[in-house]
């Protein structure tokens, strides 16, 4: 993940979901290939159709919006004070590196790229270098 200690802090209170939608796959379920665990799942994965619009659930600033091997089309939101989003397997990205996105702002259109079975958006969420479930930052205790 970039590192970024940016202070400003972009966000208030609560996040929203990137789309409304059924999580598929939990933060922190196993991963098990050829019958062996691998790790553990570190974001959320969401139910969409192909091209599905994804949307900021907070302001930030994009600091990566590129194809990476695993997560495929990526982009990877700095919202300050150690906070960051990823959103993988977009079909298309819709912002650029340097990007400063409102709330609801369009991110990028759900897909299947990189090692995934079918469309769908992840999202994973990172405090200060640990990944963190997601969902908590859905939830009213989140500073103003």
């Amino acid at each position: 993940f970039p590192s970024h200690d940016t202070l400003r802090r972009y966000w208030r209170g609560a996040f929203r979901f990137p789309i409304e939608s059924a999580v598929t796959s939990e933060f922190g379920t196993k991963r098990v290939y050829n019958g062996r665990l691998k790790n553990f799942h570190t974001g959320l994965d969401l139910r969409a159709a192909m091209n599905t619009p994804i949307y900021a659930p907070a302001p930030g600033k994009v600091v990566l919006a590129k194809d990476l091997f695993f997560t495929g089309n990526t982009v990877i939101l700095d919202h300050g004070q150690g906070l960051i989003t990823l959103y993988a397997h977009l079909n298309e990205i819709r912002v650029k590196k340097g990007d400063v996105l409102q709330e609801k702002q369009i991110v990028g259109l759900s897909g299947k790229t990189g090692r995934v079975n079918g469309p769908h958006p992840h999202w994973q969420s990172v405090i200060h270098g640990v990944k963190v479930n997601p969902l908590g930052l859905t939830q009213s205790w989140m500073p103003e």
